[in-house]
C-alpha cells in the first residue's frame, strides 16, 4: 500500500509562508528583467523602422521601381522600393503591436514583487504573533485572555493580507506570461489553449480570494453563545436540606460563595459552569453559577468522595476558572470563524492554503494554551477539593467515578432497548437504583484500563486519572483499588439518601425524564424510518442504453461501405491504381469491417431487449451476475460516470458474493475487498444522477423496513 509523504508542520509552514512568497519574488525579478529587455528592444526596433521607412518612402517617391539592398540573416537581399515600403509598414505594425504588449506588461512584475513581499511579511508576522501569543498565554490565564483577544482581532487582517499578497503575485505573474504569448513569433492552437488556461487560473485565483475576503469581513460580528442544553432538575433547599448544608460547608472551606443553582441529572459527570444553560425537559434558561450533580454517582459514592468532588468543582469557582472558560467562547468563535471563512473558499486552491495553515497554527496555539492552564487548574482543584484528611477519598473518587460511568452506560443502553420500559413512562423503573443493583450483581469492571482515561466534563479538558492521583501524592495500589471497587451500600442506605428529603422521588423523576426523552427520540426515529419505508418503489426494470452505440455502428458501417465502393469502383480516380490485388485486399478489409460493425450492432440490438438490472423491494438482480443481491447485504453504493456508467456496491462481511457471467467483460467482483462493480453504457431514459437516486431510495427503504421490523 502506498503511503502519502507528510511534511512536518514546521516545514510545511516554512514552505508555504516563506519559500512560496520567495519563489514568487524571484519570478517577479526574472519577469522584470524580461519586461525591461523586451520594452527596450521594441522601442529601438520601432524607432529604427520608422527611420528606415522615411528613407525608403523618399526613395520610392522619386523612383518607385528603384532596387534597394537590405541586409538579412542570409545576406544582402534586393527589394523594389515600393514593395519595401509595404514590407516595412507591415513589420512596423508588428513591432508597434509588440511595443504595446511590452508597455502593458512592463509594470506587472512590480505587482508580482509587491504581492510576494506582502505575503511574506504577513505570513511571517502571523507566525510570530501566534507563537508569541501562545508563549505569553502560558504566563497566566489573564495573559491568555489578553494575548488571544488581540490575536482574534489581528489575525483576520493578517490572513487577508496574506491572501491578497499571494493572489496579486500569482495573478500578476500569470497574466504577465499570458500576455507574453502575444510576443511569440508563431501562434498555434496550443498557444491559444495555454493562453486560455493561464487566464482561467488567474480568474479562479481572484475569485477564491474574493470569496475568502468576503467571509473574513463577517468574523468581527458579536458572538452570542448558545445556551448549553442539560437534562436535569433544579433542586431547592427544601428538596435537599442536607445537600445545601453540605455544599455551604465545602464553599466556606474553599473561601467561595456557594453556587446560585444546584441541578441534579442522570447521565453526565460532575461539573460547574457560569455559562447560560437550558434546563430540559422543562425548557428553562438559567444563568449564574450552576453546580451539576449526577444522581447515579451520588448513590454510589461515600461522604468523603462526594466532598472531594464537590470541593473540586467549587474550587473552579474560587479560582475563577468558570469565568475564564466563559470568556474563551468569543475568542474561540472568532478564531474559528476566520478559519472557516477561508476553508469554505479554499476548494484546494493553493492561494488560500497558506492562510488555512496559518489559521490552523494560530488555533492550535490557543488550544495548547487553554489545555495547559486547564491541566494546571484541574490539579489545583483536586488539591483544594481534597480535605486535609480526605486525600484518600479524593483518589478513590477519581477511580470510582470512572467505574460508575461504565456501569451507568450499560444500564442506560439496556433501558433504551426495552420497548416496554419506553412505553411505561408514567411509572418508570428507577434507573439510579438499577445502576447500583447492576453493580451489586455483576461487580465492577476492571479499573486499570480506565486510569489513563480523562473524566467526562462538558467544558474543560481534564488530565488522565492516573496523573491526577499521583499529583495528590497517592499511588495506584491494591488498597486504593480495593476502596474504589467496594460494593455499593444496600438501597436506601447511601450517603445521598441522607442529603435529600425524598431521594427516591428525585431518582424516579429523573428516570421518568430519561424514559420520556428516549421515547420521543424513538418516535421521531420511527417516523423517519416509516417515511423512508413508504418511499420504497415497486419493481423497476432497467435497460442498458445501447441505442446510441447502435447508431454509431450503423454510421461506421456506412462509412466502410462508402470506402469500399471508392476502392473497388473508383480506385483509379482516388489513387489506388489499376492493380486488382490492391483493390481486392482493400475491398476485403472494408467488407470485413462492415460485417463486424453489423454483427456488433445486431448483438447490441439483442442486448437492448434484455433487462440490465431489475430492482425489487428485496434486492437487485443484474444480468451480469449469477445471483441477486439483497439490499440489506449492501453497506454502501456509488455511481461513477466517464465514457461508461458503473454502479459500485460494497457488501458486508456476512453477505455471499455472486459470480459474474463469462460474457460480462466490464463487470468486476473483487472478493478480497467485497466490492462488486456493475458496468453499462448507460441507463435508458435516466441520467446518472437519477439512477443513483433510485438506488438510494431502494437501499434506504430496505434498511428502514429492517429496522422497523426489529423495533416492532
Amino acid at each position: 500500500m502506498m503511503q502519502t509523504l507528510r511534511l512536518p508542520r514546521g516545514v510545511s509552514l516554512a514552505l508555504w509562508l516563506v519559500i512560496v512568497p520567495a519563489i514568487l519574488f524571484g519570478l517577479g525579478l526574472w519577469q522584470m528583467q524580461r519586461a525591461e529587455q523586451t520594452l527596450t528592444q521594441s522601442r529601438a526596433s520601432s524607432e529604427d523602422l520608422r527611420t528606415t521607412l522615411e528613407k525608403v518612402q523618399a526613395i520610392a517617391e522619386k523612383d518607385s521601381r528603384a532596387v534597394l539592398q537590405f541586409q538579412t540573416d542570409k545576406g544582402p537581399k534586393p527589394v523594389v522600393a515600393f514593395v519595401a515600403v509595404q514590407q516595412i509598414k507591415v513589420a512596423l505594425g508588428q513591432v508597434d503591436e509588440d511595443l504595446e504588449i511590452s508597455t502593458i506588461r512592463h509594470p506587472m512584475p512590480w505587482v508580482t514583487l509587491c504581492g510576494a513581499v506582502l505575503a511574506f511579511v504577513s505570513g511571517v508576522l502571523g507566525l510570530i504573533t501566534s507563537t508569541i501569543s501562545g508563549w505569553r498565554a502560558r504566563r497566566s490565564q489573564e495573559q491568555l485572555l489578553r494575548s488571544f483577544s488581540r490575536l482574534r482581532v489581528i489575525l483576520p487582517f493578517i490572513l487577508a493580507a496574506l491572501i491578497v499578497g499571494l493572489c496579486l503575485s500569482a495573478a500578476s505573474a500569470s497574466l504577465f506570461e499570458a500576455i507574453s504569448i502575444g510576443l511569440w513569433p508563431d501562434l498555434s492552437v496550443s498557444s491559444a489553449k495555454l493562453f486560455g488556461a493561464v487566464l482561467l487560473f488567474a480568474g479562479i485565483t481572484a475569485f477564491s480570494a474574493f470569496i475568502a475576503l468576503r467571509g473574513l469581513k463577517n468574523v468581527f460580528g458579536l458572538f452570542t453563545p448558545e445556551p448549553m442544553n442539560v437534562f436535569a432538575r433544579k433542586v431547592t433547599e427544601a428538596d435537599a436540606p442536607g445537600l445545601f448544608s453540605f455544599i455551604r460547608r465545602l464553599a466556606d472551606q474553599q473561601n467561595t460563595m456557594p453556587p446560585d443553582t444546584v441541578i441534579v441529572g442522570l447521565d453526565q459527570g460532575f461539573f460547574v459552569t457560569e455559562s447560560t444553560i437550558r434546563l430540559l425537559p422543562e425548557n428553562v434558561t438559567m444563568t449564574g453559577r450552576t453546580l451539576y450533580l449526577p444522581a447515579p454517582y451520588l448513590d454510589l459514592l461515600d461522604a468523603s468522595e462526594i466532598a472531594s468532588i464537590i470541593g473540586h468543582e467549587l474550587a473552579h469557582f474560587s479560582g475563577k476558572d468558570t469565568r475564564y472558560t466563559q470568556k474563551f467562547g468569543p475568542i474561540y468563535a472568532g478564531l474559528w470563524h476566520a478559519l472557516d471563512a477561508i476553508q469554505k473558499a479554499e476548494r484546494g486552491s493553493f492561494i488560500l492554503y497558506p492562510a488555512t495553515m496559518l489559521g490552523f497554527y494560530a488555533f492550535q496555539q490557543f488550544d495548547h494554551a487553554v489545555n495547559h492552564w486547564s491541566r494546571i487548574r484541574e490539579f489545583d482543584a483536586d488539591r483544594n477539593g481534597a480535605q486535609p484528611d480526605g486525600v484518600a477519598g479524593a483518589a478513590s473518587a477519581l477511580v470510582r467515578t470512572g467505574l460508575i460511568a461504565v456501569a451507568l452506560q450499560q444500564v442506560l443502553e439496556h433501558a433504551a432497548h426495552q420497548p416496554l420500559a419506553l412505553e411505561n413512562t408514567e411509572s418508570p423503573s428507577d434507573v439510579v437504583a438499577q445502576t447500583s443493583s447492576f453493580v451489586r450483581i455483576n461487580g465492577w469492571s476492571d479499573p486499570r484500563p480506565l486510569l489513563d482515561d480523562q473524566q467526562p466534563h462538558p467544558t474543560d479538558t481534564h488530565p488522565p486519572t492516573i496523573q491526577r492521583i499521583q499529583a495528590l501524592g497517592m499511588s495506584v495500589d491494591d488498597t486504593l483499588l480495593a476502596t474504589a471497587t467496594r460494593p455499593p451500600k444496600p438501597e436506601g442506605q447511601s450517603f445521598a439518601s441522607t442529603l435529600f428529603a425524598d431521594w427516591k422521588a428525585i431518582c424516579l423523576q429523573l428516570s421518568h425524564d430519561f424514559m420520556s426523552q428516549l421515547r420521543e427520540s424513538r418516535i421521531a426515529h420511527q417516523q423517519v424510518l416509516e417515511s423512508l419505508a413508504a418511499e420504497m418503489p415497486g419493481e423497476t426494470v432497467l435497460y442498458d442504453n445501447v441505442r446510441p452505440m447502435i447508431w454509431a455502428m450503423a454510421i461506421v458501417a456506412v462509412i466502410f461501405v462508402a470506402l469500399g465502393l471508392m476502392i473497388m469502383v473508383f480506385g483509379q480516380q482516388f489513387g489506388f491504381g489499376s492493380n486488382p490485388t490492391v483493390r481486392m485486399v482493400g475491398g476485403a478489409i472494408t467488407t470485413g469491417c462492415f460485417i463486424l460493425c453489423c454483427l456488433y450492432a445486431f448483438y447490441l440490438r439483442r442486448l437492448e431487449k434484455r433487462p440490465l438490472m431489475i430492482l425489487t423491494p428485496t434486492g437487485l438482480q443484474a444480468a451480469m451476475l449469477d445471483a441477486p443481491l439483497a439490499w440489506t447485504d449492501i453497506e454502501g453504493h456509488q455511481v461513477f460516470t466517464s465514457t461508461r456508467l458503473a454502479l459500485r456496491l460494497w457488501l458486508n462481511a456476512s453477505a455471499s458474493l455472486p459470480a459474474k457471467k463469462w460474457q460480462a467483460l466490464y463487470t468486476k467482483v473483487d472478493r478480497k475487498k467485497r466490492i462488486i462493480t456493475i458496468d453499462a453504457m448507460g441507463i435508458r431514459g435516466m441520467n446518472a444522477t437519477e439512477f443513483s437516486g433510485l438506488v438510494e431510495r431502494y437501499h434506504n427503504a430496505a434498511f428502514a423496513l429492517k429496522e422497523l421490523s426489529r423495533l416492532s
